[in-house]
């Protein structure tokens, strides 16, 4: 398979984050400066990465035998799952294969002079989980260009059980049951003691099931209203990111114009007069 071309913007995933600004304006300036005006612009789009995004990047450049070996062990992890394959030899040969990969994010991350919080720590796990186990993604782990970070994909690795072999198996037909003719119990009239306490009996259970089910109306309902909240302040918090990007955007832009002008002028400078 025949590597991608690389571009500037590939010079740049190599900057830490702390930095990539700076370096991202520069970059923009000299492209402006040197008459790529499209590329200048791409290169001033450009977001800055998160932390979790660049290191796992410089781990899919460095560590790229190890990372093929992690994507092996998940598919196979992803087999036995479905019931082709012994579950936990693959469940041990991915944790063996994961947890390398992903010390090192944090090891490139204190090198570069940012602390790892347990947090910071969980993102990169679960962005990792994301993109070995995303043909898409994986693949753009593999060329050190993963754009973004990623939730716990949805089948279970290491935190949720196995697929249940049930759901694999084909579905019987239906076949009518057998009839089964009950007995005739003999008749007996209940007492009025009895009848009177199957009527409470009842009441009783009619009552639990009701408040069941309104028990479990307000869990819904609270359910619903935190998912509302957790989405509420995800749109806030990218609200947010998007208005910092465009600040840095506008920053960069300005930059690039600046530069511009000042080659223009420069040009213009060394242009002889008509006498």
């Amino acid at each position: 398979m025949a590597k991608p071309r690389r571009t500037p913007a590939d010079d740049l995933r190599e900057i830490p984050p702390r930095e990539f600004v700076q370096a991202r304006n520069a970059l923009a300036a000299r492209l402006a400066q040197s008459g790529r005006s499209a590329e200048a612009r791409r290169v001033a789009r450009l977001p800055r990465p998160s932390p979790v995004v660049w290191a796992l990047n410089r781990v899919g450049i460095s560590r790229a035998r190890e990372l093929r070996l992690l994507i092996d062990a998940a598919d196979r992890l992803r087999r036995a799952q479905l019931g082709r394959g012994d579950q936990r030899a693959a469940t041990e040969d991915y944790r063996h294969a994961f947890e390398p990969l992903a010390r090192e994010a944090n090891r490139v991350l204190r090198d570069a002079g940012s602390s790892v919080s347990a947090a910071l720590d969980r993102r990169i796990r679960s962005t990792l989980l994301a993109a070995v186990t995303d043909r898409g993604l994986r693949a753009d782990l593999e060329a050190g260009r993963l754009a973004g970070e990623h939730a716990d994909p949805g089948f279970a690795v290491i935190s949720r059980g196995p697929v249940p072999a049930e759901f694999l198996r084909d579905r019987p037909r239906n076949r009518p049951a057998p009839v089964v003719r009950p007995t005739p119990a003999p008749v007996t009239r209940p007492s009025p003691t009895a009848a009177e306490s199957r009527k409470v009996r009842r009441q009783r259970a009619r009552a639990a099931r009701e408040a069941a089910r309104e028990t479990q109306a307000l869990q819904a309902r609270a359910r619903r209203a935190e998912r509302v909240a957790q989405a509420a302040a995800k749109r806030v918090e990218a609200v947010r990111r998007e208005l910092r990007a465009l600040e840095e955007r506008s920053a960069t832009l300005k930059a690039v114009a600046e530069a511009a002008r000042r080659a223009h002028t420069a040009r213009a400078g060394r242009t002889p007069r008509a006498g």
